[in-house]
């Protein structure tokens, strides 16, 4: 049985990756035109959290003399998270959301089965952007930095006391499976545009989200036949 669906944001409800990526280049566009430096920080840094982003990038302007060495690397890779943080919030709710995510939301609602928000972005950020959004009321829950996803799922499985095998995480990135893998949940990977963001195609997978009903009323239906026996 599905006791509660924990679902990433960016990339699983609102098609918001490439959003996520550019605002990037646009924080820094006048000191990298190119974009080369923002590129090379993102290939280097993509396992950091946007500060941990904005603090490589002002580390590396700095170090070629691009910016002036005050106020430092910290401060200013603050600032620029800061700023990153404001654009990505205008973009992001203006973007459109992954096919389907109206459709199914209502309907684990109807189902009884709990929601939760478990993303990379900040907490605060995130709450923001569901109000924006209007989806705030379908979630029992919504977490986000500084805790990881890992420490988010043991708090989400905490509060439901759900087995790790009652629990379903949806996202779209290879943290998203890794967190659902240790924690032993159930992970279905979604993938857009045959954009595929994990090391390998997750057996459970979905490209539109209202597949996700399918999902979850085979484990349902696998439990009321064990429970029969």
């Amino acid at each position: 049985m599905i006791a509660c669906v924990a679902f990433d944001f960016d990339g699983t409800l609102v098609d918001s990756n490439r959003v996520k990526v550019q605002s990037f280049y646009e924080i820094v566009k006048e000191y990298d035109h190119s974009g080369r430096t923002v590129t090379e920080v993102l290939q280097r840094c993509s396992n950091e959290d946007r500060y941990g982003i904005t603090r490589e990038l002002a580390r590396e302007f700095i170090g070629k003399g691009l910016t002036p060495p005050q106020p430092g690397a910290e401060i200013l890779g603050l600032q620029w998270a800061e700023t990153y943080t404001a654009a990505c919030e205008t973009a992001i709710a203006r973007c459109p959301e992954v096919p389907g995510a109206s459709a199914i939301l209502p309907w684990f609602s109807s189902e009884g089965i709990p929601l939760y928000l478990n993303s990379r972005t900040p907490t605060e950020t995130l709450n923001r952007l569901m109000t924006l959004r209007n989806l705030t009321h379908y979630f029992s829950g919504i977490y986000g930095a500084p805790a990881s996803k890992l420490e988010n799922l043991r708090h989400i499985q905490n509060l439901t006391q759900a087995k790790p095998d009652e629990i379903l995480c949806v996202g779209d990135s290879e943290d998203d499976r890794e967190a659902a893998a240790e924690l032993g949940c159930h992970f279905a990977g979604v993938i857009l545009d045959n954009t595929i963001r994990f090391r390998q195609i997750p057996p459970l997978h979905v490209t539109k989200l209202e597949e996700l009903r399918e999902i979850v009323e085979k484990f349902q239906k696998k439990r009321n036949v064990l429970a029969s026996n």
